[in-house]
């Protein structure tokens, strides 16, 4: 238990973010857990960063790596992945909703397309969002057009805009001031007033072309006078000779002393790599709900205004923090803290990357509905596509902007369908798959044992685990394939399997 007063050796600083974590911890009495070995950093940093396991080859490689800077490097070599464009635009496509059935199945593509090069290119973040604010022409170019297209009026483009953008729920203010919050309903009106001049028509192309009119400010609903638009907390925005909007509201919102949008960002991807926001819920900050830690969310948003929103770079910073390092399993000190970041904690995965997991486990890919063989989860742009997987494990359906649609508690249904499921047993049977390729092989039992465990769990197995899994052969009356898909659907089973820890 943490003792107030009590102090622990302070670990080894990679970076400034140790020594906030650090300086918090030894304010409370919390021994942070150690560094958490090879292979658990291999697997945790393939996952949360390209939504991919490694192959066993990658496995091995990097555990046999004796060189001390090989997690850097690994971090490096990552981050220029394509697997890195393809999970992060669909992460992105989650929160702008793009969904299909609003947008078009073709805006959806045009969209996810538009969302891969912006990190591909490593387009620098505010540019990002500049972009998506101030977005117009055709909802099929492969654009942020279709952002509008969804969005549909100025009120609930002020919401979206606020809550994904600055981490501000002003939806509240749309019709009192709450007494224990800053934001009124002036507030409101005056934020949603930056999109009244938002214009749409049908495209002759098809779609419908977003364009930039004349807007005007919205009342106010009970004293019915116009409320200039204006930033939050922020004053009216000088909009003469201005023809769209929204280019002011960018401005400010871009602006590296803008006390919302690198702070929103940071608190985003924080909680991403270290499965909680210092703000939790992430897109929720407000004075009655300060973060954990708040110098380390204030010397985040600095660090990345300070590397220009470069997301790559700052992602670079947070892996490479010896905190993102430590190992999952508590001591006596930290196994009660949630939220001081003392050690790792277990993650869900997302039901695509668990789904490619799966069949990167099994060498079996999924063959999904009206798609060439080949396609990865992560890379399916249809968010209305039947599945019964997704379903059961909570892939959003892209009706709101909030990460929470996502589903992230486990259920029994989940666990079920990973050890019955016809689809799972098909792929683990699969006479072109991983267990018939092993079994057929020239490998001895303990090979293909090691070869499983690398493909599922990243890591050698221990001797312990070597003797157990040697009874499947023994046990097998020679049918060494049917051994070696016993071994591969218990591994697939295993909690250290379905998490990310």
């Amino acid at each position: 238990m943490p003792q107030l007063g009590v102090t622990y050796p302070r670990p080894p600083e990679n970076n400034f973010i140790d020594k906030a974590v650090w300086d918090k911890l030894h304010q409370l009495g919390i021994r942070p857990s150690d560094l958490a070995d090879d292979a658990t950093f291999l697997r945790r940093v393939y996952l949360d960063t390209i939504g991919t396991l490694p192959t066993a080859t990658e496995a091995r490689e990097f555990l046999r790596d004796d060189s001390s800077d090989k997690r850097s490097r690994l971090i490096d070599r990552l981050l220029k992945r394509t697997e890195y464009a393809d999970y992060w635009a669909m992460r992105w496509a989650d929160i702008l909703r793009v969904d299909k059935s609003i947008v078009t199945p073709q805006g959806a593509v045009a969209m996810t397309r538009w969302l891969r090069r912006q990190f591909s290119d490593n387009t620098p973040y505010d540019e990002f969002v500049r972009s998506i604010v101030t977005a117009r022409g055709n909802t099929l170019s492969e654009s942020p057009a279709a952002f509008y297209q969804v969005h549909k009026d100025p009120q609930m483009l002020g919401r979206s805009v606020s809550q994904v953008f600055l981490g501000v729920r002003i939806e509240c203010a749309q019709c009192h001031h709450h007494p224990f919050e800053r934001w009124r309903q002036r507030d409101y009106y005056a934020f949603a007033g930056f999109f009244t001049g938002v214009g749409r028509k049908a495209a002759p192309t098809g779609g419908q072309k977003i364009f930039p009119q004349t807007g005007t400010d919205l009342n106010h609903p009970r004293t019915q006078l116009p409320i200039a638009a204006s930033g939050l907390g922020a004053e009216p925005a000088d909009l003469s000779g201005v023809g769209d909007r929204r280019i002011p509201l960018a401005d400010w919102m871009t602006a590296a002393d803008n006390p919302f949008l690198a702070r929103m960002i940071a608190n985003r991807l924080w909680a991403h790599y270290f499965g909680r926001g210092l703000v939790t819920p992430i897109d929720d900050m407000r004075a009655t709900n300060p973060p954990t830690n708040e110098p380390l969310l204030d010397a985040l948003a600095a660090h990345l205004v300070e590397v220009q929103f470069d997301v790559k770079a700052f992602t670079r910073t947070l892996l490479n923090a010896r905190v993102y390092q430590l190992q999952s399993r508590p001591n006596a000190s930290n196994q009660a803290d949630q939220q001081n970041f003392s050690h790792a904690v277990w993650k869900t995965m997302p039901a695509e990357v668990l789904l490619d997991a799966i069949c990167r486990a099994t060498a079996v890919p999924e063959q999904f509905n009206g798609w060439p063989e080949g396609y990865r989860a992560i890379q399916i742009w249809d968010n209305r596509m039947p599945s019964y997987f997704f379903r059961v494990f909570g892939r959003p359906q892209r009706v709101s902007v909030c990460e929470c649609e996502r589903g992230s508690e486990p259920s029994i249904a989940q666990a079920l369908h990973l050890m019955n499921s016809p689809e799972s047993i098909r792929k683990i049977r699969h006479r072109d798959g991983q267990a018939a390729g092993l079994a057929e092989s020239s490998l001895t039992a303990n090979q293909i044992i090691e070869e499983l465990y690398l493909v599922t769990l990243s890591r050698f197995p221990s001797g312990k685990e070597m003797a157990l899994m040697q009874q499947a052969f023994d046990e097998s009356s020679g049918d060494r394939r049917s051994a070696v898909e016993d071994i591969l659907w218990a591994l697939l089973n295993t909690r250290e399997c379905v998490y990310n820890h």
